[in-house]
């Protein structure tokens, strides 16, 4: 599904429009006009040239990748991991992100999702990105973290506007409330 995003009606009418009043520069053009001249592309070649490549090619081997190769690009990527890896910083992942990825945590989501039918709070509609809201922050009550009846279904725009509206600490249920009311 992914991989026909691009071919769909809609995104080539959304790049239509978001191309409509554009003009491409000369530079731009010079630029375009000059990597097409180096790669040559759909250039037909000489039959020289050809003979040429021909020539060149005869007697080598086509690249396969041996076992040996294979475990030298092996032993190669694992010295990139862990403490020899160039961005170690002690093997400490953040906490949030630790919690954040757990299985406790999916569980929660799924929980809230089926409570709330899959459908934002807010709006009443049935969204694709649907985010969980926790009604008291998940910074200030670790006790609560997993708590279904700490949750709430929002879309994404709509928990986007709850915290650009009410900041991201010290959040209430009268806030919540108040928010769901507008």
């Amino acid at each position: 599904m992914a991989g026909n995003f691009f071919r769909t009606k809609e995104y080539i009418e959304k790049m239509r429009q978001a191309k409509i009043g554009h003009f491409t520069s000369e530079e731009t053009k010079r630029k375009i006009g000059l990597a097409n001249s180096i790669s040559q592309k759909g250039k037909k070649l000489s039959k020289e040239t050809k003979e040429k490549m021909s020539k060149s090619k005869k007697g080598k081997k086509p690249y396969i990748m041996t076992d040996e190769i294979k475990k030298k690009m092996s032993d190669t990527h694992r010295t990139m991991k862990g403490e020899l890896a160039g961005n170690w910083k002690g093997g400490i992942t953040p906490i949030n992100r630790r919690i954040r990825n757990c299985i406790e945590f999916r569980l929660w989501r799924e929980a809230i999702f089926a409570r709330d039918n899959w459908t934002c709070q807010k709006t009443g509609k049935r969204c694709i990105e649907l985010h969980p809201h926790h009604i008291l922050p998940f910074a200030y009550y670790p006790e609560l973290r997993f708590a279904i009846d700490n949750g709430i279904t929002l879309s994404k725009d709509s928990h986007r506007e709850f915290h650009k509206i009410y900041g991201i600490k010290n959040n209430t249920l009268e806030q919540l409330n108040e928010f769901l009311k507008k």
